[in-house]
């Protein structure tokens, strides 16, 4: 089990697009990576082939390191005031089911 899964909202902690927001598309638990929708958006080339005469040339998120994300806990505003975003911890309920839950506000995210 992973503490950031698919569809969760997202901050970026470290790198090119710091505190940058997105949600998860995808996660890859072996390689601990993510890929959130908006960020680490590369440009791949293609040639032109046989079946595809133009070519082209595709935008694509790639994915980067699950320890540069932290679960969104409120948005920022306009004031200026940032995200907020919390680490995620494990707690099992009365009926023995995991649960995860935000450290800095002691609350149970529900699964979607």
């Amino acid at each position: 089990m992973s503490k950031i899964k698919k569809n969760d909202m997202v901050i970026i902690l470290s790198g090119e697009q710091k505190g940058k927001v997105g949600a998860v598309l995808a996660t890859n638990y072996k390689k601990e990576l993510v890929t959130v929708k908006g960020i680490n958006i590369k440009v791949k080339h293609h040639k032109p082939t046989q079946e595809n005469q133009e070519g082209k040339i595709e935008k694509k998120e790639f994915p980067i390191h699950i320890s540069k994300v932290a679960y969104m806990v409120k948005k920022g505003d306009a004031s200026g005031k940032g995200a907020m975003h919390s680490k995620i911890g494990w707690k099992t309920n009365k009926s023995g089911i995991k649960e995860r839950f935000l450290r800095k506000t002691n609350r149970i995210i529900g699964d979607k």
